[in-house]
């Protein structure tokens, strides 16, 4: 397969909108690599770079330590999976599958070998027959990923191919795509703005805002170790508490909540420093089923609302103005209205700076 470097790439358009800002990242032979970001924050933009169906505007591209700024998108040896499946209504499905070999003047007996193989391989032998119009959405997504597998090519691109499918399905296609990386032994770019189907498909993920990389870490320590308020915001689902304030005295101090600093934080810290305060609702426990932490801070908070989730319950608190949310036992027995104790686990805390959001 290969590997693909993008050194300092710009993507400016007419309109002076910044897609990409002095984005550089590699991505490892057969590595799966995730792109996450909120819609518009320029991932797709940059996988179309890459694809050549955008124009730099500055910057370097390499796969394989081949500069290919300037090489058509036909001669680049990628293949893209698109959001809305992009197949030829016209055609079967084996017809739609053979279209680009055939273009590349294949022989026959090769084309029905790759289509048949790429068949096999995602289950849709059965369908080669059929048009697109008679396929479910799940079905004509199969297709647009068998069109790229049958190209074999150095690099796939995946730009949000799941976002018109229902939960269900796309928990199963996610699955899917995953083990069809580990069968290919494939490089792999992945771009979706579901934090979800990026912390359990990517062997390292990049978080992208407003066209600049902000930070490129495995899904665990991307988790535990987020680089700045926005990571730390978009990664995690239900997201992180934050809560504003200052450190005084080696107390963090907000409008409602005050929570001792633990020692990892003593000595990194100025005797008053203006600080964000971040904590995981799951690091957030009711006090009768997590008495025995060693390091604690005990918050008494109003529980304004309930969702059972089944397995676990999602409460959502307020002390004073201020709101938070924890996920607790579904075995908690509380309701809305009623006062709790939960203690916020110390050694799980997270520091960031106010003025420039960026880790401590």
């Amino acid at each position: 397969m290969a590997h693909v470097l993008l050194k300092n790439v710009y993507k400016i358009f007419d309109n002076q909108v910044v897609a990409a800002k002095d984005v550089t990242l590699e991505v490892k032979d057969r590595e799966f690599m995730v792109w996450v970001g909120p819609s518009g924050c320029g991932k797709s933009t940059i996988l179309r770079l890459i694809a050549g169906l955008e124009s730099l505007s500055r910057g370097e591209i390499y796969i394989d330590n081949v500069l290919i700024n300037h090489i058509p998108p036909k001669d680049r040896d990628i293949a893209m999976v698109f959001q809305n499946y992009a197949l030829y209504p016209h055609m079967t499905v084996y017809q739609n599958l053979a279209f680009a070999l055939k273009l590349r003047k294949r022989s026959k007996t090769e084309i029905d070998r790759r289509v048949r193989e790429a068949a096999d391989i995602l289950g849709i032998g059965d369908l080669l027959h059929r048009k697109p119009k008679a396929l479910s959405g799940g079905e004509r997504q199969r297709v647009a990923v068998g069109r790229a597998i049958v190209r074999q090519p150095k690099v796939f691109l995946f730009d949000e191919p799941l976002s018109n499918l229902d939960a269900k399905l796309r928990v199963q296609m996610r699955a899917e795509i995953s083990k069809l990386h580990s069968r290919l032994e494939a490089t792999m770019i992945y771009v979706t703005h579901d934090q979800v189907e990026a912390m359990t498909m990517g062997e390292r993920i990049a978080v992208i805002q407003d066209g600049i990389v902000q930070q490129i870490e495995i899904p665990l320590n991307l988790y535990n170790s987020p680089a700045n308020l926005f990571v730390a915001g978009f990664i995690g689902s239900p997201p992180m508490n934050v809560f504003q304030g200052s450190i005084e005295n080696n107390t963090f101090v907000g409008k409602d909540i005050r929570v001792s600093m633990p020692q990892t934080f003593q000595g990194k810290l100025e005797r008053t420093t203006e600080v964000v305060l971040g904590i995981r609702p799951e690091d957030i426990h009711d006090i009768s089923a997590e008495p025995r932490l060693s390091e604690r801070s005990i918050v008494r908070a109003t529980a304004e609302v309930i969702e059972l989730m089944g397995n676990e319950i999602f409460l959502y608190l307020r002390k004073g103005d201020t709101p938070f949310m924890t996920r607790v036992s579904p075995q908690t027995q509380i309701s809305m209205g009623e006062t709790i104790d939960v203690i916020f686990d110390l050694s799980k805390l997270h520091l960031f700076d106010r003025e420039t959001g960026n880790r401590i």
